[in-house]
């Protein structure tokens, strides 16, 4: 008798038989609970086996090369979506180190931008580290930034990319890694460390900060003692569906609480009954890979 994993489909079936989608998961500032914005996360939704893990998802498209078609639509997508948006609310974008290896990146986001007629400062273009060692991919990251977007580094802290480089870049906001920001409360020393030293260079070189993967009011209060100035994760929301997205980005001044109990255990139903939203449609083009 075949058991369950070999009974799964390949990782190709899967995802050739299935669809993208966006979640999309609060930004918030630590001053005063504030909705920032949010940041728009890849997804991918089989018929028959429901979301699929990013983790298996993105090494198979970036191998194949359909990163960059992918990538794409999830510029145009989030800018469609957050185009609807009150002003004040930002939009946050990965972009694959495939996508600006190729020089490609740019590209992808002037026609974003052209197509939704969203606003070049609403939109901030996250990156991880690797593209700011690059030259091609430096090269591209600096045509964006002509368009007037912002620049975001994620993962801050794993590799201790130089600020000087960080500067030359205009990047705008580096974003600190989760896993110093998970471990806050059970090894204090190392982890409070790296995350007082990220953000007090951050901030001597007037870039702002932005705590990844809070997921306690402990933490969240650690890191407002270190005047981060932003913060995501599990206490305040966990990835959304556009749907509840934009009822809470249409909500004026909405803001999450700072302390006592998270997003998951208030269960929070207020968004439930969201009107559903247009979405742009996908279907993969010539093979890259």
């Amino acid at each position: 008798m075949a058991n369950e994993a070999s009974a799964r489909p390949d990782t190709e079936s899967l995802i050739l038989t299935g669809e993208p989608a966006l979640e999309y998961q609060p930004l918030v500032d630590l001053a005063s609970g504030r909705l920032l914005g949010f940041e728009a996360l890849l997804r991918w939704r089989h018929p028959d086996e429901g979301m699929i893990l990013p983790s298996l998802l993105l090494p198979w498209l970036e191998a194949n090369g359909d990163i960059v078609q992918l990538g794409e639509w999830v510029l145009a997508e989030g800018c469609q979506q957050a185009a609807s948006w009150p002003k004040n609310i930002q939009l946050a974008v990965n972009l694959s180190i495939v996508q600006l290896r190729r020089g490609v990146g740019s590209s992808a986001v002037a026609k974003a931008l052209e197509l939704s007629e969203l606003e070049p400062d609403r939109l901030t273009i996250e990156v991880t580290e690797h593209a700011l060692v690059e030259d091609v991919a430096m090269n591209d990251l600096r045509t964006i930034g002509g368009f007037g977007v912002e620049l975001a580094v994620d993962d801050v802290g794993t590799s201790w990319t130089s600020f000087d480089v960080l500067r030359r870049m205009a990047v705008n906001t580096v974003k600190i890694d989760r896993s110093f920001v998970g471990s806050l409360e059970a090894h204090q020393g190392i982890n409070r460390l790296v995350v007082e030293t990220v953000v007090s260079l951050a901030h001597s070189e007037g870039i702002s900060t932005v705590a990844e993967g809070v997921e306690t009011s402990l933490q969240t209060s650690i890191v407002r003692e270190f005047e981060c100035d932003a913060a995501q994760g599990y206490f305040f929301a966990p990835p959304l569906p556009i749907e509840t997205a934009a009822s809470l980005a249409n909500e004026p001044g909405y803001c999450f609480a700072l302390e006592g109990v998270g997003w998951s255990e208030r269960k929070d139903e207020e968004h439930a009954e969201a009107t559903p939203v247009a979405h742009q449609p996908f279907t993969f083009g010539e093979r890259t890979g």
